[in-house]
């Protein structure tokens, strides 16, 4: 429960707790944001077409990516009920689903990519050399999309649990192996040979095949209530099971989805706003993803804590901890907005790369995301925090869709092609759906309706 309701001694504990639970978290989504951008930016020497290349295919597993994600967050939250209400029989038993459903999404994926990629990649680029590459790329990381997967939902059962160092390491060491290998196999440095793209893709394979090894060896190695045996893994061919899991996760991964593509598609219309616009959108992006890094961590800890205490049938803590959440949520945005602010001509002089007009333009497009980021973040929280804590996933799916696909995006194109505004103002159109969305979000939060008891069918 939130410090105000607990004892000095075990206020120590909670803080302890939400530090363990978020930071971790943080990082490790930092790391993955430059884990993203790692192929892409050590290929540059290979020319513009490998670039392209890989490019598409980062794209293409960014999306899948999405997928995996709302398969284990799926299987995080359950996780988190079962462990208040005391049922860790039934925490293994959704592992074990998970991965049988997970395994089973991705294997068509796998094959098409290990054994289609020259086709259908042909079908997204008219480029015969940045098809070939790409689909060299593909072929290589097929695997990886098993790998990434079985990570995934390990890491978010685990992290369910309380325990988000693990991942964080095994995360940490995929990274530098990730980076090494490129250095190594793109260029042929270290006496490797130079494999191009190939070696990228081979660089990558390796990276995440030893990473699973991490996560799941440590998993055995501490004979961990995770590390199931044969018996308890064909607790996931239960057909029943099977239904419950999928009817409760695929909202969740359907509005994960929905906003990768919808996301990218803002990206993909601020290309007709100009060469400055693009430029701008290009530093902002990653600026943007530190800034969230720690944010999202914070909701992942609201998600853990509070679906514990519903699973256990204590509403009133669970509502109690969500008011604690939103209020550090508002004094950490006033620190980070405020800092970010006075930043400002630090961060000018960090991508002293653009010309004088883009500059100009990245100030005050910084301006105006110091001033408004404050709604999508608190949204955030209460979503992916609160609301998918108690399996609300049906509602924040609709909303979602709705605000983004009737509202936000519709308005933002016509904008860009009707109208000739400053990427200042189409930029803040880009938080219109989140103004949208923000008074529903906080009705549901009020009516107390998404406080569900997922351990009781």
């Amino acid at each position: 429960m939130p410090p105000a309701l607990i004892s000095l001694t075990d206020k120590r504990a909670f803080w302890r707790g939400v530090i363990l639970l978020s930071l971790p978290v943080a990082a490790q989504m930092l790391l993955q944001s430059l884990l993203g951008m790692a192929d892409v930016i050590m290929v540059g020497d290979l020319g513009s077409s490998a670039i392209a290349a890989v490019g598409l295919a980062a794209k293409i597993h960014f999306l899948l990516l999405v997928l995996m994600s709302g398969l284990a967050t799926g299987c995080s939250i359950l996780v988190a009920q079962y462990i208040g209400a005391k049922d860790f029989t039934s925490c293994q038993r959704s592992l074990a689903v998970t991965l049988l459903v997970g395994t089973a999404v991705m294997l068509p994926f796998v094959i098409a990519f290990g054994f289609g990629s020259r086709v259908w990649v042909n079908w997204i680029n008219p480029d015969p050399q940045v098809v070939e590459l790409a689909a060299q790329y593909l072929i290589i990381t097929a695997p990886v999309l098993l790998f990434a997967q079985w990570i995934a939902i390990y890491e978010a059962s685990l992290r369910a649990l309380g325990n988000t160092t693990m991942p964080l390491v095994a995360g940490v060491f995929a990274a530098v192996l990730n980076i090494a290998g490129n250095y190594a196999l793109i260029g042929g440095n270290w006496g490797f040979p130079a494999l191009g793209v190939a070696g990228a893709a081979w660089a990558t394979l390796v990276a995440r095949a030893l990473q699973l090894l991490i996560v799941v060896g440590w998993v055995y190695a501490k004979k961990h209530g995770f590390a199931l045996s044969i018996a308890q893994l064909k607790m996931g061919w239960d057909k029943t099971q099977i239904n419950r899991y999928l009817a409760f996760s695929l909202p969740l991964v359907a509005n994960y989805a929905i906003w990768a593509v919808g996301n990218s598609t803002y990206h993909l219309v601020t290309g007709f706003a100009g060469t400055e616009a693009l430029a701008v959108m290009g530093v902002i992006v990653p600026i943007e993803s530190a800034f969230f890094a720690l944010f999202v961590g914070l909701a992942n800890a609201s998600a853990v804590l509070i679906g514990r205490e519903l699973g256990a049938g204590n509403n009133d803590t669970a509502w109690q901890l969500h008011k604690f959440f939103d209020r550090i949520t508002f004094i950490l945005l006033i620190i980070f907005c405020s800092a970010l602010w006075f930043a400002r001509p630090l961060m000018l002089q960090i991508f002293d790369q653009l010309d004088a007009k883009s500059t100009e333009l990245l100030f005050n497009t910084l301006g105006v995301f110091c001033l408004l980021v404050w709604v999508k973040v608190i949204n955030m929280m209460r979503i992916i925090g609160v609301l998918r804590a108690g399996g609300d996933n049906r509602f924040t799916l609709i909303t979602d869709t709705i605000v983004m696909w009737v509202f936000g995006l519709p308005i933002y194109i016509a904008a860009v092609f009707l109208t000739k505004l400053s990427f200042i103002y189409l930029y803040a159109l880009m938080f219109l759906e989140d103004g949208l969305k923000f008074i529903p979000v906080i009705k549901r939060i009020v009516s107390r309706k998404w406080m569900n008891n997922l351990t009781k069918n």
